[in-house]
């Protein structure tokens, strides 16, 4: 029976090793197809999508169809999303290059002003394409309840930088599992996490409702 047990685990861990390789095979394929600036972003979303229904305990189905399928509908969307995301971030790096290279000429309140400014970057970021995987809806309505919903639940907001931060570390230190893992893993941590914190929400929302009714 122990065999039987430990045989079966093994095979579960294999199976489940196996599919996140081929799903971060995907994302990198889809992404070149793009040429990356295209790709990348509906790659991503696609790959998050894969993620989410396993997580919801979805198994019997067309990964490669359901990436695809996927990858071409929110093509324009994410690329939206993404380079919205990705402009504001370029702003915010070279405004940190400005403030390294002129340390003591600017205030305690324009540093501050800046970090916190960053914060609710990271914070609408960590919220941004899962929330509009789950809730479509427009770019910039996407982009403001990703906002609103990161800071609402800050405590997975942060649980999402920390540990995606410290995972892509790990990967970078094993460059030859990252081309394996890196991007599916990342997925299945957000994607788990974010569902958390949009479930509070929606318990809120529904527990308002019924008072008011």
């Amino acid at each position: 029976m122990e065999g039987n047990t430990l045989m079966s685990r093994m095979n579960t861990l294999l199976t489940w090793i196996t599919r996140l390789a081929y799903l971060n095979g995907l994302w990198l394929m889809f992404s070149l197809l793009g040429i990356v600036i295209i790709g990348f972003f509906p790659a991503t979303v696609a790959m998050m999508t894969v993620c989410r229904k396993w997580l919801n305990g979805e198994e019997d189905f067309s990964i490669f169809k359901t990436f695809h399928v996927t990858y071409k509908t929110v093509l324009l969307h994410s690329n939206l999303i993404g380079w919205i995301l990705v402009s504001v971030g370029a702003i915010l790096y070279v405004d940190y290059l400005i403030l390294a290279a002129n340390i003591g000429k600017f205030s305690i309140v324009s540093i501050s002003a800046f970090y916190l400014f960053l914060f609710f970057y990271l914070v609408t970021a960590s919220h941004a394409f899962p929330l509009f995987i789950r809730y479509q809806g427009s770019v910039l309505t996407c982009i403001k309840n990703a906002f609103i919903t990161g800071l609402l639940n800050i405590h997975f907001s942060i649980a999402i930088i920390i540990s995606q931060s410290a995972f892509f570390y790990l990967m970078f230190s094993y460059p030859s599992t990252a081309l394996f893992f890196l991007g599916s893993i990342l997925s299945m941590i957000q994607i788990w996490l974010t569902d958390r914190s949009f479930l509070k929400i929606e318990k809120k929302v529904n527990k308002a409702i019924i008072a008011k009714s």
